[in-house]
């Protein structure tokens, strides 16, 4: 027997087993509610009936006034008369609810929140009700309040919000996951909250942060000593020389045809010049300082990277214009080995690459001191990828500062050695990757080759991740610059707010658990407020998420605030 107090509605016209219309007693439901209907079945063979409590959502609500007509309004409405001060009837209104039934389950037993099948439509006239908090936590968990090891607790139910909501935590680090959402909806906000959850389950984490939205998480007094940053210095010598030849050309200016094809010779010397022996090392840089005449390379060594491929650049113009012969076997020696061979145009061509290769440097330098500001106190990134890897590590790999060209080249080389080193068995351990702004990693269009590589690197991991540990939550503002084959391997979403038309109509049509009652939602939705669908979750359901404990490094402040904080510190420093 249904309770006053619980009841919603009876059902009226007609019925499926698919979806309902349900007459609503006034303003007891809203829409996206679950409502449950317990129904008595009789089974195929006549030999007895059975008690079923079928579940539903309430997808939409219709509200209409027979009484008063359409022509009736417009009449109103053209004499300017208030319809109070007429004889129009305005308090016999009908309210119908379109609900969508989501399954049933056995009355009898001890129901374990697994919802089967309807396969018979509910009677006409049976009642609706509202259920319970305890058993709706029940049902929108479903058969994950068995595994407990598994749920991540990071919502409550958008209307209910005394009803926590649990995910399946196995589904998101093994069958990915998207966070789709518009700017300011709180993609991040519920990004830290999955992270904090997993760090619970010590599961292995590396961050790909382009704006510091989780070195707050270091701040945490339940994961101190468990988060781990890192700037990232450009590793130019683990790219091919064309790459590092168009990365010259677009932080300093074009090389010429010409240029090019000698810059494949300046870069493999400048990589073979590096050598494990300290005394030949030093004897290296006191050589090449000499050449150069650049006191610097005496006080600061030679590393592995732009300047050092300028500096071999300057060498070899310095030496053909002496025509040095020592300096010329020194270079063949030492990794050059057609130096012998180059002209006085060779000389013009290596005076180029000097230019162009030291002003590159000089802006990938500034990239790296951003990095390193904004990344605060972080350790340079471990040649050895595998480090960023261990039991209950979260790895946050700074990347603000770079341009996205470079972050994404910077992502791809981190998560193609972690990748193969997994798909070797060298790396034991799972791992989950987090890309924040995604369309820069996985573009549906890349345009230049550093975006192509990181989308091949992320539609490989999405397609393959699962049999190797390897999985990915993929975070967007625009879902439709996604590359779509990595979208659609997401098993588990995670739909804000989102206005951009065509945002919304790429996400109807990718996310194959989203109904289109759904969808027409997302526009309206609150800050914080989420749609759940597909494997994390038992059914879809409209969720306010929890806060974060962590903050980001630049959390939304009141901007007229943040002025005269600001001033007054200015004012406290003269």
């Amino acid at each position: 027997m249904v309770q006053r107090e619980q009841y919603v509605g009876t059902l009226v016209g007609e019925s499926t087993s698919r979806e309902f219309r349900l007459a609503v007693a006034h303003e007891t439901i809203r829409e996206q509610d679950i409502i449950a209907v317990d129904a008595e079945l009789r089974r195929p063979d006549g030999s007895a009936s059975e008690k079923i409590r079928v579940w539903a959502k309430v997808q939409r609500i219709e509200r209409v006034n027979p009484l008063f007509p359409v022509e009736a309004g417009h009449e109103l409405a053209a004499t300017r008369t208030n319809p109070f001060d007429t004889v129009l009837s305005l308090s016999r209104e009908m309210v119908t609810a379109v609900c969508q039934i989501l399954g049933a389950e056995p009355l009898d037993g001890h129901p374990s929140g697994r919802l089967d099948h309807l396969r018979y439509p509910p009677q006409p006239a049976s009642s609706a009700y509202r259920p319970d908090s305890k058993d709706l936590a029940r049902v929108v968990i479903g058969e994950l309040e068995k595994k407990q090891r598994r749920a991540l607790d990071i919502a409550t139910l958008a209307n209910r919000p005394e009803v926590d909501v649990k995910v399946d935590g196995h589904a998101i680090v093994t069958r990915h996951l998207a966070i789709l959402a518009m700017t300011g909806a709180g993609k991040s906000w519920t990004a830290r909250r999955i992270i904090e959850q997993l760090a619970q389950k010590n599961y292995p984490i590396v961050i790909f942060d382009p704006h510091g939205d989780y070195t707050g998480l270091a701040d945490l007094p339940d994961l101190k000593g468990r988060v781990k940053r890192f700037y990232a210095q450009f590793p130019v010598f683990e790219e091919d020389s064309e790459t590092v030849a168009e990365i010259v050309s677009t932080l300093g200016y074009n090389l010429t045809d010409t240029m090019r094809t000698r810059f494949g010779d300046v870069f493999s010397a400048a990589k073979a010049f590096i050598v494990q022996d300290s005394a030949e090392m030093q004897e290296r840089v006191r050589w090449l300082a000499d050449v150069t005449g650049r006191q610097n390379i005496l006080d600061y060594g030679v590393k592995p990277d732009m300047w050092l491929i300028a500096n071999m650049a300057e060498a070899g113009e310095i030496i053909l214009q002496r025509d040095d012969t020592e300096g010329k076997s020194r270079l063949v020696e030492w990794g050059w080995p057609g130096f012998n061979n180059y002209s006085k145009t060779d000389m013009r061509t290596l005076e180029g690459i000097k230019k162009r290769t030291y002003r590159a440097a000089a802006a990938l330098r500034r990239m790296e001191q951003t990095n390193q500001r904004v990344s605060r106190g972080a350790d340079p990134l471990p040649t050895d990828r595998k480090e960023l890897v261990s039991y209950e590590q979260i790895s946050v790999v700074a990347l603000a500062g770079y341009t996205s060209d470079f972050q994404a080249t910077i992502y791809s080389i981190i998560a193609e050695d972690i990748f193969e080193a997994r798909v070797r068995d060298e790396l034991k351990l799972p791992v989950l990757f987090l890309l924040e702004e995604a369309h820069n990693f996985a573009p549906a269009q890349p345009m230049t080759p550093a975006e192509r590589r990181a989308a091949i690197t992320t539609r490989q991991i999405a397609q393959e991740g699962r049999k190797f540990g390897v999985g990915l939550i993929l975070i967007s503002q625009r879902p439709s610059r996604l590359d779509e084959t990595t979208l659609s391997q997401c098993n588990s979403y995670i739909i804000m707010r989102m206005v951009n038309p065509a945002d919304q109509n790429y996400v109807r049509r990718v996310v194959e658990t989203l109904a289109e009652d759904e969808a027409r939602l997302l526009p309206d939705l609150d800050v914080g407020e989420a749609i759940l669908s597909g494997q994390l979750i038992n059914f879809p359901v409209l969720v306010k998420m929890k806060e974060p404990a962590s903050k980001g490094e630049r959390e939304e402040t009141d901007a007229f605030e943040a002025l005269e904080k600001a001033y007054n510190e200015l004012v406290r420093g003269k």
